[in-house]
């Protein structure tokens, strides 16, 4: 696990982000330990890179899995 779904504010995937090729880049409530695996992901203070030689396909399914998630927990329950 590369960060709990409850660290993650939001998820960012625009032509302009500073992510990986064919990536996202997840903006994550807390900073945490640099690291990184190749062509996988890497983390930055609070940016968490996610992509590169991964299928760019399923990048965007995944950054859309996640954001739909974000979108559930933050909505409020009645």
């Amino acid at each position: 696990m590369l960060a709990p779904i409850a660290e993650i504010e939001r998820v960012d995937r625009g032509a302009l982000a500073f992510k990986p090729s064919g990536g996202f880049v997840l903006h994550l409530a807390a900073p945490g330990t640099a690291g990184w695996a190749p062509g996988l992901w890497w983390r930055v203070g609070r940016r968490l890179g996610v992509g590169g030689a991964t299928n760019p396909m399923e990048g965007r399914a995944m950054a859309d899995i996640i954001a739909v998630r974000i979108a559930l927990r933050d909505t409020p329950r009645s």
